[in-house]
């Protein structure tokens, strides 16, 4: 998810746009793009095959705003240094994770006791609203939106999709995303970013070749 949101539930299999209304997304913005819960939140770190990866959650209140955006809470939660902490491991966790999956190998013991752990803790719980016209949401802390980001992760693994996971083709991205393409071959995490990135490389790069006839 290198650069670049679809409205989500919280099922884990879409989450909302992390854009800004009326603006150009900055880089500093979430990518929710084509991207199940869990993976969203490990392109959190940006531009991971890069020299310089980009973190998005460089503040605690990024955390909260993630927590947010994602459709993981209503309101923003607070959040702590050790939260930030905490939450950067899971993470990482689930980036790990999600590549032994594209990998059909193993995920680590390490990995599956961090990710156990977050999923463990009590998530937010729906509640109509009288009416039944909204749905509110009970339980808005760091660790109930951690704890759905890890299920997400769980239930992926125990579905069919976890032999559909695969790492985004862009090499500065290396973010896993889950290929539910007919014919199994989606190469980008999103044709909105990473897919449409390479397609402005390759029609720059078909112009700067000459043609034969001009050789």
């Amino acid at each position: 998810m290198d650069d670049s949101g679809d409205s989500g539930d919280r099922n884990g299999t879409d989450a909302r746009d992390g854009g800004r209304e009326g603006r150009q997304r900055a880089k500093a913005d979430f990518r929710f793009d084509d991207a199940r819960l869990c993976f969203a939140f490990a392109g959190t770190l940006a531009d991971r095959g890069a020299d310089a990866p980009f973190e998005r959650l460089a503040r605690p209140e990024d955390l909260s705003r993630w927590a947010v955006e994602s459709g993981c809470t209503t309101a923003a939660p607070p959040c702590t240094e050790a939260d930030l902490g905490r939450a950067r491991q899971l993470r990482e966790a689930i980036q790990r994770t999600g590549r032994a999956l594209a990998d059909a190998a193993p995920p680590s013991f390490e990995d599956i006791v961090l990710v156990n752990l977050a999923a463990a803790e009590p998530p937010s719980t729906p509640e109509l609203a009288p009416g039944a016209t909204t749905v509110r949401w009970r339980g808005d802390t760091v660790g109930a939106a951690l704890s759905m980001v890890a299920r997400d992760l769980i239930a992926l693994c125990a579905s069919e999709h976890r032999t559909r996971v695969r790492i985004c083709g862009n090499p500065d991205c290396g973010v896993p995303f889950v290929d539910t393409s007919r014919a199994g071959a989606r190469r980008w995490c999103s044709m909105k970013t990473c897919g449409a990135l390479a397609k402005k490389r390759a029609y720059r790069a078909r112009l700067q070749t000459p043609a034969d006839g001009a050789r």
